[in-house]
């Protein structure tokens, strides 16, 4: 622990060097790793940071990405369908609909609710099937309000163009292969440290006390 600590403390100076302002009571903490190695962390004493002691959390929200102790993105996929099943109801009782053209009504569920499938599904590569079947669910039934189908099936999103959600998230990637080795760049700051010869990651998620929550 001292390592991490001493490497908050560096970011800490380096924000006063800048005449940044690290707030200490925003900031979390959490602790990756497999769901068989956690149990031997301690995670009980916390972290100092900026002269604040911060305690360990089972997850931390990135840049509208949840990020759990044991990455398996299980929070994360709760909240995306809790957002998109709200805006696909909203899209089925629109008083508009019927008036609505079939580029028009694919265009609003593309913006409204595929770009919430899409975003930053390239971290979601190598997620469990359970996950992965819930998101296409969620396009299913997408793909059934655009088009007023009584049913969902391979056709609807064959007519649309949409690619199943595990073919989008391995074609991000292949697209753009350049996500892989720019993942952990992205991060503000990761430290391992060892542990009984087991590599760890702690994660620490900076605020500035003028950020407020946004949802992307």
């Amino acid at each position: 622990m001292s390592d991490i600590e001493s490497c908050a403390s560096d970011v800490s100076r380096w924000f006063i060097e800048n005449e940044l302002l690290l707030n200490s009571t925003k900031t979390e903490a959490v602790v990756f790793g497999t769901s068989q190695r956690l149990p031997q962390v301690n995670k009980s004493q916390g972290v100092w940071v900026a002269g604040a002691h911060v305690q360990f959390t089972d997850a931390v929200k990135l840049l509208a990405v949840t990020l759990d102790s044991t990455l398996s993105f299980d929070k994360h996929i709760i909240d995306v369908t809790r957002s998109c099943h709200y805006h696909i109801r909203a899209m089925r009782h629109i008083s508009l609909r019927p008036l609505l053209t079939l580029d028009a009504a694919k265009a609003m569920a593309v913006s409204i609710v595929g770009c919430r499938l899409d975003y930053c599904n390239s971290v979601l590569y190598g997620m469990s099937q359970v996950n992965i079947d819930k998101l296409q669910r969620l396009q299913n039934n997408l793909a059934r309000v655009v088009v007023r189908a009584p049913c969902t099936s391979l056709n609807i999103r064959r007519d649309l163009h949409w690619l199943p959600v595990g073919h989008r998230i391995t074609y991000k990637l292949s697209h753009h292969p350049e996500n892989i080795s720019c993942l952990s760049a992205s991060l503000p700051v990761v430290t391992h440290f060892s542990l009984s010869s087991t590599q760890i990651l702690a994660f620490f998620q900076y605020k500035s006390p003028y950020q407020t929550s946004r949802y992307y």
